[in-house]
Formats: C-alpha cells, structure tokens, sequence
C-alpha cells in the first residue's frame, strides 16, 4: 500500500461516526481513537490514549478478567466477538456489540488488537440487535472479516478492498481495486442507474442507508445492509465514499419465515367464522377484527377498530365496570372466563362464552388482551 492509499484508510476510519474504530496495543492499552469512539464513550483521544481499554468495563467484569478474556480470545484464535455493557467516561452505560482482530505482521508478530463497537442499546430495547465496530486506518480496517469496509473515490471507483469485503464478495483486491462499485449491483438496478443515484443521495445529505440484493463475483445474491458516507477534507472538498457492508442474508431468512408463520397465523385467524377472535390493547381498545367477530357482533372492522370493547356489554354493565374489572383479572392472573349476556350492533342480546388472555413481550410487559367469543344461545335455550 502506498501513502496515499493509508490516508484514504485513515480517512476512511475516520469518516464513520455511528462505529467506534481504534487500536489496542498487545497489552490492551488504546492506541488511536476515531470520532465514532468519541461519540459513543464520551472521550477525548488526549483522555483515552494510553489507558487500557478495560477502563469501558463494569467493576465486575474487571473482576472476572473479561477484558483479558476478549484480547486472550483474540490473541489465539485471531478474533472475539460479543454482545454487553460497556460504560461511557460519565458512567452511564450502553449494550455494545464488540469484535476484536488480533493483527500480526507478516510474520506472525502480534502488533495490536483492532477493535469495533456500536452502540446497539436501542436495538437491544426493541429486538436486542446490532453491531458495533472498531479499527485502525488500513491495518484496523484489512483486519475486520465481517463487514465490507472500503473506499470508493468521487467517481464510485473502488479505492480500497479489507479482508471482510473479500470475504462477503469474493473478490480479490486486484481484481475489484480500480473497478466502479455498481458490479455489486443486479444488471436491472444499473439500469435504473441505482449505483448512482445512492452516490448522489449520500453526496447531497452525507449519508445513504439502506438493505437490498447486492452480487458476488461467482453471481451469487445476498441481502445487504448497506451504509455510504461521504468523505470530504478540511476544505469541504468531495474525497469521496465510505462504504460499510454487512451480509444479512440469514436474518432476512429468519425474518421472512417469522412474516410467513404470522401471515398463516392471521389467515388461519381470519378464516375462523364461528368465533369471534380479535385483540384488545391494553386499554381495551380493539385491535383488529376477524371474520368471526363480525359475524357474532355485526360490526364491520372500520366500524369498531379503535372502539373499546364496552361497547358490547349492556349499560348496567358498564355502569358496573364489569368490562375493565373483566380486563384487571386477566392481567393479573393472566385468563378470565366467564358466560354472559353480550350485545350485537343492531342491539340484540346473546348469550357469551368469553375468553381473555392477557398478552405479554419477552421482558413480561402487558402489551394487550387476546379475546375469543362464541355465541351459545341456541346451546343456553336447549
């Protein structure tokens, strides 16, 4: 690699403000330290450089040596990576996903850790997901393999090639170095002149993300989320792309065959004429509506999404607070059942098996109430 070919890797690194990227020396004492890390952990690099990363870690895992754990990890099988608490200079904390690459030279000597954090706290709160990264101009950025990090010039020609851009794509660095970026792309969507009009977008706000089919060198397809940051210098100058790949292929598998579980699941739901199946939030409010419900009750779902299910109890009911009391003891032992008197549209009377299960996320939070009727007033009267 030449001079100027550092600088765009220096440049690159520098450009990424959503990853904290920096160098550890063999001992774990921080070596560089990129905007990204600034953000994220709240220090200057005159504070950080020099102290030894274990200094992010909480008191207990000091003591447990998971800093050493990580770099030992690293250090033997060349890379660690995972997911957990990392603490900012004012002590507040945040879920990180970290990998760490071992980087040896050419023959074999241990010259540092690159390493990569992001902030997935948010993430982690909805789904607990995402990634974080970190590295060191070209011997940080050539020793991460999971993600794609690489330059393009003002033009979408490739600057640069790391390690995990040879791994997701298959190219070598003298094949793709010098090539414009859009051969990653279908032959229909540089048609439509896609490659370009993500450069323009990424050059007129500084940023373009998105996820989409993008093609390796033996034509194989993989879903990629991808981010392009422009890179100017000091005089504003358009230098040109930072480019972030990551293959998602499996979660988008995984996500699909979840949408096509739920899609069956609503099918199945909404095929269901002989029950009235629907759901409450946790105010009482309904939901969505099924074939059943609008059997049973006569209200169409435009007529009675966003209502609250009272309106299916008599006024002596409500007057009662029959219908929260109902919704209390369902949130608190997690069922109720009971028969009784229930009101159609037109304001007819039938006699009611009624079923509420209360629903609740993974971190035990009431999100709603699951409720099935049927109508048994032929069974009542016989």
């Amino acid at each position: 690699m030449n001079e100027n070919s550092d600088v765009l890797y220096r440049l690159l690194v520098q450009s990424v403000v959503d990853y904290a990227i920096y160098m550890l020396s063999p001992d774990g004492t921080v070596v560089n330290w990129n905007p990204g890390a600034q953000r994220a952990k709240g220090y200057l690099p005159a504070e950080i450089v020099g102290k030894h990363f274990s200094c992010f870690y909480s008191y207990e895992d000091r003591q447990k040596g998971l800093p050493e754990l990580g770099l030992r990890t690293a250090r033997e099988s060349g890379r660690f990576e995972t997911e957990g608490w990392r603490y900012r200079k004012d002590g507040s904390a945040f879920w990180a996903h970290v990998v760490i690459d071992a980087i040896r030279s050419e023959s074999g000597e241990l010259l540092g850790f690159a390493k990569i954090t992001r902030d997935c706290t948010e993430q982690q709160r909805l789904l607990s997901e995402q990634r974080a990264q970190e590295q060191r101009f070209r011997l940080l950025v050539e020793g991460v393999t999971d993600y794609a990090i690489y330059m393009l010039d003002a033009e979408g020609l490739v600057v640069n090639w790391n390690a995990g851009a040879r791994r997701s794509k298959g190219y070598t660095a003298e094949e793709i170095v010098g090539k414009h970026f859009s051969c990653f792309y279908s032959s229909q969507d540089r048609l439509n002149k896609l490659p370009e009009q993500n450069l323009k977008t990424a050059y007129r706000t500084g940023r373009f993300e998105e996820q989409g089919w993008r093609y390796r060198k033996d034509g194989s397809a993989f879903w990629a989320h991808v981010v392009i940051d422009a890179v100017h210098d000091d005089d504003g100058k358009l230098l040109g792309y930072a480019k972030i790949t990551r293959d998602c292929t499996e979660q988008r598998r995984m996500q699909r065959e979840q949408t096509e579980r739920e899609q069956t699941f609503r099918l199945l739901v909404e095929g269901v004429k002989d029950y009235a199946i629907y759901m409450l939030d946790p105010r009482g409010m309904v939901m969505n509506w099924n074939t059943g419900a609008r059997r049973a009750k006569g209200y169409t779902a435009e007529e009675i999404v966003g209502k609250h299910f009272s309106c299916f109890y008599s006024a002596q009911d409500r007057l009662l607070q029959l219908p929260e009391t109902n919704l209390k003891i369902a949130a608190i032992s997690g069922r109720f059942e009971d028969y009784g008197w229930r009101y159609r549209k037109n304001g007819s009377a039938f006699w009611a098996h009624v079923v509420i299960d209360a629903i609740r996320n993974d971190d035990d939070q009431l999100i709603g109430f699951a409720k099935i009727t049927r109508d048994c007033t032929e069974v009542r009267e016989y």
